[in-house]
């Protein structure tokens, strides 16, 4: 398995598994970093980023029902977190309504939304994608 960008043979792929998985797609842009894991040429997860600055926001990540509980997600998060890292982000942000205590483990932590970074605050998902009840949740990254 491996995790690379999308390329234009994947990106459908991708939007068809992020839909399935009822997360937004309708503002994934040119500088949405969307990446996908695949096996055989299949797409079978999504983790992306949007930068601004030394704060990125985490979204996009999702796991093809066939392939949850084997650690998947985790290998998503490890690999855009060290991207991050490479980009100069020193905290990491992102928006769920799911996956609070997936994150928790990964060690993230809850946060005001009032706290967001403009950047995230300026984002789509956080303005109207994500309803108002979704968790922040932000990382240092060392």
């Amino acid at each position: 398995m491996n995790i690379v960008p999308a390329s234009q043979n994947s990106l459908t792929a991708a939007i068809a598994l992020l839909e399935n998985c009822r997360l937004p797609t309708s503002d994934i842009q040119s500088q949405t970093k969307l990446f996908v894991m695949e096996e055989n040429d299949t797409v079978i997860g999504t983790v992306a980023l949007e930068y601004g600055g030394s704060d990125a926001l985490l979204r996009s990540l999702s796991v093809e029902a066939n392939y949850r509980n084997k650690g998947i997600a985790r290998r998503l998060v490890a690999f855009i977190e060290t991207e991050a890292r490479l980009q100069g982000v020193k905290n990491i942000y992102l928006l769920t309504t799911t996956a609070v205590d997936f994150f928790v483990k990964m060690s993230y932590q809850a946060t005001q939304r009032t706290l967001a970074p403009k950047f995230v605050q300026l984002t789509s998902e956080f303005i109207s994608l994500c309803p108002s009840s979704a968790t922040l949740m932000k990382k240092f990254l060392p």
